[in-house]
């Protein structure tokens, strides 16, 4: 009893100095925020230095963040299972091995042995390939794990199948390895694992360091003081907290379950269906990975693949993001309206804190992501950028902390307590995205080394006919596809290996195409059968999943529009034309979601009949058609049939007033 008391006191004592939610062994939790800490000083080191030869930092970057992705598996590990606890301890010793390994053989692997391992590097390479799949099948799902271990299976044996597309030569089991990782430095150690070191780990760290200070609760404060004195105000609260709450996770389905167990049982208070406050929920998570400043992790994607500036790639994404986020605000109004949902008072539901107030304790938050974007704006790259508002936003949360402390030795200690959660929270997140991006760097080496995304994208290009309308389908199509389980940055990665090239070929701008599909990426956790986000809403809701899955498609209609409007009009991304052309493509845009969203819900100022339903529909997807004219003739029967509405609503009102 007595060893019960003292292991639990010691849990919170390492929950308390390292910032672990929930620890069953104190120990995995301080070794784990020792190499956190190690991690963090090796890539800020790094980063300003530049004193590691690129793959030694790689390695360095993924040993860390699978030894950190082991440790947090075993903080979850019960006592009683002493096997699973000591396999999950001896990965660590192994990656340990592994990479000190690595990096002591790195001169002999990169000049002596590049083109002829020998057995203990292919033995190693094993041991890493092993420890780096089983960890991300642990921490995101089998699928990856699983996909890769197909992509490898392809590399040994394609010469077995039949077809153009699918037969290649084979390669050599040692040089199939070689890819994964040492002699060549590819695959787990290639590209994709440089830019999570140098780019995605800082964001990620930028991210656990918003969380650490106090962001989310932050976030929820503005929602309610957005969504207060609004019709639909507890779906408001939903639409902006979400939103913003994609700048510090960085996930959509992290981001339904933290502010969906908060909106969404509001929502259902206030009125709304459960099905509906689901999609609501899952439709504004999504978007939290399109809006600058951190969109998330496959927009990260894109900068490895195309070479593209993050700050270009920022930049084009804010306006079809306010768009998004523009019609799926209209959208709750009009079903609000419909519903004759009066005023939200959302006061009892919020803690009598005025938003003023909260953002003078938590100003040091919006300083540092106005920071960040004006730094990404004037083109600091984009590592630097994050460490550099990293390092304002610790310190002003510690300075901060000390003022209101009175300047007492234990607001110094709470000051020191918060930077250093900060960074580890941070560090936790950027280790996990690590690892499942080295682990889908395997299986595109594969499919690159094969030929079968160069194949795969000619196939496309023939099946299209040369069409650009053809081909965008094929492309959305194909993401929605491989979407269906996978995170986004997979469900990208892999289409964008050969759907983006086949675009690129029928002219469509590099940036244009690689958006196509990062939005399609992002919208396959909404679309069913699977729409992971819708599920997780429903779940909450206690809702049917169909029915919440086909709310979130029609709520999050102008995701799947948006793209297209990029292949036919690239001047909303601010691609081509002037700034008045992406004005107008922009207000064309809006115009024509706004037209879509009244026609689907039925009301403008007033209810709409049938017949105004199916003529405003129509001339709202012939807004974003490519033709002036048909543009035209659309733009003005929508304000002919909202000025009816207007002067009918106007009537109504008199009427009443008069009775």
């Amino acid at each position: 009893m007595a060893s019960d008391v003292q292991s639990a006191s010691q849990a919170s004592t390492w929950r308390t100095v390292f910032g672990a939610p929930e620890t069953r062994s104190p120990l995995a939790t301080a070794v784990l925020g020792v190499l956190a800490l190690a991690m963090v000083a090796i890539h800020v080191f790094q980063l300003f230095t530049y004193t590691l030869p690129s793959g030694q930092f790689r390695n360095f970057h993924l040993a860390f963040s699978i030894a950190i992705g082991f440790l947090a598996l075993a903080e979850t590990v019960r006592p009683s299972r002493r096997v699973a606890s000591a396999l999950i301890w001896i990965a660590v010793a192994l990656t340990v091995a592994v990479a000190a390994y690595i990096h002591l053989e790195y001169r002999a692997l990169t000049e002596v042995r590049s083109f002829l391992p020998n057995q203990n590097d292919m033995i190693v390479g094993v041991a890493l390939l092993a420890l780096a799949l089983i960890l991300s099948g642990f921490q995101w799902g089998w699928t990856i794990p699983v996909l890769a271990l197909v992509g490898l299976a392809y590399g040994l044996w394609g010469y077995l199948l039949p077809g153009e597309i699918f037969f290649h030569g084979g390669i050599a089991p040692q040089r199939l390895l070689a890819y994964t990782s040492i002699p060549y430095f590819q695959g787990l150690l290639g590209g994709l694992t440089s830019l999570s070191a140098g780019t995605i780990f800082m964001f990620m760290m930028f991210g656990g360091a918003l969380k650490a200070t106090g962001a989310i609760d932050f976030i929820v404060k503005v929602g309610f003081s957005v969504g207060r004195h609004s019709r639909a105000g507890p779906a408001l609260v939903a639409v902006t907290s979400s939103g913003l709450m994609g700048t510090v996770s960085g996930s959509t389905v992290a981001n339904v379950a933290s502010t969906g167990a908060l909106t969404i049982p509001l929502m259902k208070r206030y009125g709304f269906k459960g099905s509906f406050a689901g999609a609501v929920e899952a439709v504004a998570s999504t978007g939290g990975q399109l809006m600058p400043p951190v969109m998330g992790l496959a927009a990260f994607l894109i900068v490895g693949m195309t070479g593209i500036p993050y700050s270009e790639i920022m930049l084009a994404a804010i306006a079809p993001a306010l768009i998004y986020y523009a019609y799926l605000m209209l959208a709750v109004h009009l079903r609000a309206s419909n519903l004759g949902l009066d005023a939200a008072d959302l006061t009892a539901e919020d803690d009598g804190q005025s938003l003023l107030s909260a953002t003078l304790r938590q100003g040091h938050l919006i300083i540092a992501i106005a920071l960040l974007v004006w730094l990404l704006v004037t083109g600091m790259p984009a590592g630097h950028a994050a460490m550099i508002a990293i390092m304002v936003l610790l310190g002003l949360d510690a300075a901060i902390t000390i003022a209101t402390g009175g300047l007492r030795p234990a607001a110094f200690l709470e000051a020191g307590r918060r930077v250093v959660n900060g960074l580890i929270e941070g560090a936790r997140s950027g280790a996990a995205v690590a690892t499942v991006i080295a682990v889908i760097g395997v299986l595109i080496e594969v499919l690159t080394v094969t030929g079968f995304a160069q194949k795969l994208s000619f196939f496309m290009l023939d099946l299209s006919d040369g069409s650009l309308f053809m081909l965008s389908i094929v492309v959305a199509l194909s993401c929605l596809v491989f979407g269906l389980g996978l995170p986004t940055s997979a469900a990208y990665f892999i289409v964008a290996l050969f759907g983006a090239p086949a675009l690129v070929e029928l002219g469509v701008p590099l940036l244009a195409a690689h958006m196509f599909v990062f939005y399609f990426a992002n919208l396959s956790a909404i679309t069913p059968p699977v729409a992971v986000a819708a599920l997780v809403g429903a779940n909450i809701a206690k809702a049917s999943f169909w029915p919440t899955a086909f709310n979130a498609v029609r709520l999050g209609l102008p995701g799947f529009l948006l793209p297209f409007l990029f292949l036919f009009e690239p001047q909303i991304l601010g691609i081509k034309g002037t700034l008045l052309d992406q004005l107008v493509a922009i207000a064309q845009a809006l115009i024509a979601t706004a037209a879509l969203n009244c026609a689907i819900e039925g009301r403008v100022f007033t209810r709409l009949g049938w017949p105004e339903r199916a003529i405003l529909f129509v001339a709202a997807l012939g807004l974003i058609y490519w033709l002036t004219l048909v543009e035209l003739v659309s733009l003005a029967i929508v304000i002919a049939i909202a000025a009816r509405s207007y002067f009918l609503s106007r009537a109504e009102v008199a009427g009443s007033r008069a009775a």
